[in-house]
């Protein structure tokens, strides 16, 4: 499984991982006018297979994906400005789609805004036009993962050897620098650079140990260590204060024990507040609510639990019985509105959205 915790993380601090923008509600706010032109809007390619989405508002959202092509790269992206209502094809990097995570290949896709987006894999490419025009930028190793918010982007830059390194860059620019009170190339399996944002706060799982941050231009080391034999599976976060973290471990066939530990205070204190089902390895965090928690995992079947008393007790959102493709991106832009991607489109691949907090959820026709 591959899937982020951060969907919507677009450059307004308003708007970040699970949090909401004023004045935007679900439905209500999927059927706005279109907020912004789109850029050389032509239909959707027959065939068309998603594999990572981002929204930066209710309204305007994009998708990575491929489709059947005469002409290689087959790379596709798509754009709506209307909640997923209806998609057009814009154009893409050319640049091919990774088969598989960590390969080689574009893997993921983040807007920041309307304007600037990111599609990185084995390589980077920005656009700063809504997609109208996509180029590459340089940057250090492969990117393991790239999120946005506050005006700032972070990637976590992974090198052949599984040495982490975590960047940033200021919004609308495409120059990148290590980012300082990190350490640089941690290696082993705490490596993982997993990235969440809330406005200017941040949080990094990064060589076993979570560090914070409230303005990005420093950071601390958290206190905090999963209990002997689980690890840090995800953070999700609903504001700058309020923070969800995943530990996981015990694993047996097709389950792992996981626990739920909520902060207050932005994660300098966490309180064990349940355990969630054991179905599924591990699992990624979204916080849509302060007590309105999402856990995507998927084992033997592909599952979403969420609970909605802060994580006390738990059902299923939506299970699917897909043999356990996984989720390839997951993650809520309001408090109503939230994305799935389930599996990836070399095995074959579908989207689905809520517009009623996880009520229902349909599969997206593109």
């Amino acid at each position: 499984m591959r899937i982020r915790s951060l969907i919507a993380a677009g450059a307004v601090p308003a708007l970040a991982c699970a949090g909401v923008l004023p004045g935007l509600t679900g439905i209500g706010a999927a059927a706005q006018t279109p907020t912004r032109a789109l850029p050389a809007a032509g239909p959707v390619p027959a065939g068309f297979q998603p594999d990572s989405v981002t929204f930066v508002s209710a309204s305007d959202g994009w998708v990575l994906g491929t489709a059947p092509c005469a002409h290689k790269p087959c790379t596709s992206v798509l754009s709506t400005t209307n909640g997923g209502r209806t998609w057009q094809g814009i154009p893409a990097p050319r640049y091919p789609l990774a088969r598989f995570a960590g390969q080689k290949g574009l893997d993921r896709l983040r807007f920041a805004s309307t304007a600037t987006g990111y599609a990185y894999g084995s390589q980077l490419w920005v656009t700063h036009n809504g997609g109208a025009g996509w180029h590459r930028v340089a940057f250090p190793g492969y990117v393991a993962d790239l999120e946005t918010a506050g005006g700032v982007a972070y990637a976590a830059s992974v090198t052949p050897h599984e040495a982490v390194t975590i960047y940033r860059s200021t919004i609308g620019t495409d120059s990148w620098s290590r980012v300082s009170g990190l350490p640089a190339g941690v290696t082993g399996f705490g490596g993982l650079g997993t990235i969440t944002l809330h406005g200017t706060a941040g949080w990094v799982n990064l060589g076993s140990h979570v560090y914070a941050t409230t303005t990005g231009e420093s950071w601390t080391r958290l206190g905090f260590r999963c209990p002997h034999d689980y690890g840090i599976a995800s953070i999700g976060a609903f504001s700058s204060d309020r923070v969800t973290l995943l530990c996981a471990g015990q694993p047996a066939v097709g389950s792992t024990q996981k626990l739920l530990y909520y902060s207050v205070d932005g994660g300098t204190h966490f309180v064990k507040v349940g355990s969630p089902p054991s179905g599924g390895d591990g699992g990624v965090l979204a916080q849509p609510g302060s007590a309105h928690v999402f856990i995507a995992t998927a084992s033997g079947a592909t599952w979403l639990y969420v609970s909605t008393d802060g994580g006390r007790h738990w059902r299923n959102s939506l299970l699917l019985d897909d043999g356990g493709k996984g989720w390839a991106d997951f993650g809520f832009t309001t408090a109503s509105q939230g994305v799935a991607v389930e599996g990836v489109p070399a095995l074959g691949s579908h989207m689905y959205m809520t517009y009623n907090s996880g009520r229902s959820w349909h599969r997206v026709t593109f």
